[in-house]
């Protein structure tokens, strides 16, 4: 695909989009009859005032951008031009105008002294100093605006509504601070460079067809002669776009050392062993792992804090991974003095610092695992046995269970499940077993199952392995029992990826003389890997 960046002579187009509809606002603050005339643009205006000095420097020395390029086009040259603004100007010597003109000598700087300053102070449309409402900035900011004051900066006395014939002047007592969003405080400031290095690591810059405008076809290709680029990344659906300015979010955000032990940690749980790109593979999962359960969205999941939050991986379906955590303000809650040393604001909520780890493992991550026994894709091999499906609503089983049935009275049957999604962990192996009364009630054969069982996996370098447990387990048949077969560390993780890495193979062992005291038919509900972090 071609592009040809063809430079506007004036504004981008957004600016150039706003300026139509400035009439209405511009008569409701300023009626026919008592509306002040002025033949002078707002940079005129500014020039005259004796004090805006160094705010003029700044705006002659930034260029407004177009595509991610600067333009020939500077701030002053904007506000003298026929569109609308509101400009909040700072009087000389309230903000470090030396360091914002040094700032403006390369690209890069030049482009980051207007978002964070240039554009944190105009506005388009008229915005009384009487008006209580939140302004949209150039910069897409919504600062606050009230009688007396604008975000917090109070206006310099007698010295607004100045009016101008593109729009009104509005003098400040001081600089407008800027406000990162949390994605932008995550990938700029260097105390948050742990979380932030994940995100901006998949940032691209790609075209907005939609946006762009087509000027034909060249071999085959579409070339435009204005191309419209945006920043986009694949995180923001995972992580309920953070940097949407018209959210509201709260994300815990853990001091760098903090972040490099968790992290560290996290990884050993994500090893892939010989798979394509397992580091890859690795650290995207374990950041994931991780930063999911930091991240809170005000309007859905904080109604009540001093009871509860959920996290943004909440859902309601998943019995294992809640997401939920209870009184988060109180002493030992995860939004609490023991774990939070201060908060950021955040012009889309706000970061709570975190000098201590609130989570376990198994909080956020290292869930068990759960392989429901009635799903004949779970089953990848048997041997003398028949087996059946049966499903039920019973609350002590979940959804159904399967029933193993030896093919002969003395057959020693086995069944192998695979076991998908396991991370590179120890885990306990249990089986969860059934009385036979939950399909009769009236059932009195309460002769207990036995069995044996091994495991297959794969170690780091790709080998396939089994191991024996030892012992032979037993059920209790009066109730649904959850047995344990053994502990087991795992080496390598299988979450998200198609195939399983591990599969359990279960063996019926009763000996003829033992038939009297044991049953070879099973009720099995499930397999069950429960996790194991006992130093």
């Amino acid at each position: 695909m071609k592009t040809n960046n063809k430079i506007q002579n004036f504004a981008v187009a957004a600016m150039a989009l706003a300026a139509v509809a400035c009439t209405d606002t511009w008569d409701e603050h300023y009626g026919n009859e008592s509306r002040p005339v002025s033949d002078k643009s707002l940079l005129q205006v500014m020039e005259e005032q004796g004090d805006l000095g160094d705010f003029l420097k700044v705006l002659r020395a930034t260029h407004v951008f177009s595509n991610n390029k600067p333009t020939k086009v500077t701030y002053a040259d904007l506000l003298a031009s026929d569109q609308t603004f509101t400009v909040w100007a700072p009087k000389d010597g309230l903000f470090n105008v030396d360091s914002l003109l040094a700032e403006c000598q390369t690209v890069s700087g030049d482009s980051m002294c207007g978002q964070h300053f240039v554009q944190n102070h105009i506005a388009h449309f008229i915005t009384n100093s009487t008006d209580e409402k939140q302004v949209l900035m150039l910069n897409n900011k919504y600062l606050d605006a009230v009688p007396g004051s604008f975000q917090g900066v109070s206006y310099a006395s007698g010295r607004v509504n100045g009016a101008a014939k593109n729009g009104v002047l509005h003098v400040l007592s001081g600089g407008v601070p800027y406000l990162y969003n949390i994605y932008e405080a995550l990938t700029t400031l260097s105390g948050y460079v742990g979380v932030g290095s994940f995100f901006k690591g998949y940032e691209k810059l790609e075209l907005d067809e939609n946006a762009s405008i087509q000027s034909g076809i060249v071999d085959g290709n579409i070339v435009y002669s204005d191309s419209v680029m945006r920043t986009t990344n694949i995180l923001f659906g995972r992580f309920d776009r953070i940097n949407e300015e018209d959210s509201s979010f709260i994300m815990l955000v853990p001091e760098n050392r903090v972040w490099d032990k968790v992290y560290n940690e996290a990884l050993s749980y994500f090893n892939y062993g010989s798979v394509n790109q397992a580091d890859s593979l690795q650290r995207l999962y374990a950041h994931q792992a991780v930063i999911r359960d930091l991240v809170y969205n005000r309007k859905y999941g904080c109604a009540h804090m001093e009871d509860s939050v959920c996290s943004i991986a909440y859902s309601k379906y998943d019995e294992e991974r809640r997401h939920v955590y209870y009184n988060p303000l109180a002493s030992g809650g995860i939004f609490s003095s023991d774990f939070v040393r201060d908060t950021m604001a955040c012009s889309n909520g706000a970061i709570y610092n975190l000098h201590e780890w609130p989570f376990k493992p198994e909080d956020i991550y290292f869930y068990p695992v759960k392989t429901e026994a009635e799903y004949e894709s779970m089953m990848t091999d048997y041997k003398d046995c028949t087996y059946a499906s049966r499903f039920s609503a019973a609350d002590s089983i979940s959804d159904g269970y399967l029933v193993i049935s030896p093919r002969t009275n003395s057959s020693n049957w086995t069944m192998e499940f695979q076991i998908p999604s396991v991370l590179s962990g120890t885990y306990d192996i249990c089986a969860v077993v059934l009385p036979r009364t939950v399909y009769n009630a009236t059932d009195r054969n309460f002769r207990p199952c036995k069995f044996k069982a091994s495991i297959g996996y794969e170690t780091v370098d790709g080998i396939e392995q089994s191991f024996d447990f030892e012992d032979e387990v037993k059920n209790d048949p009066y109730r649904v029992d959850t047995v344990k077969i053994g502990t087991f560390t795992i080496p390598v993780c299988s979450y998200g990826q198609p195939n399983a890495k591990v599969h359990l193979t279960l063996e019926c062992s009763i000996s003829r003389m033992e038939s009297g005291r044991y049953n070879r038919e099973m009720y099995l509900d499930c397999l069950y890997f429960k996790p194991n972090r006992e130093e």
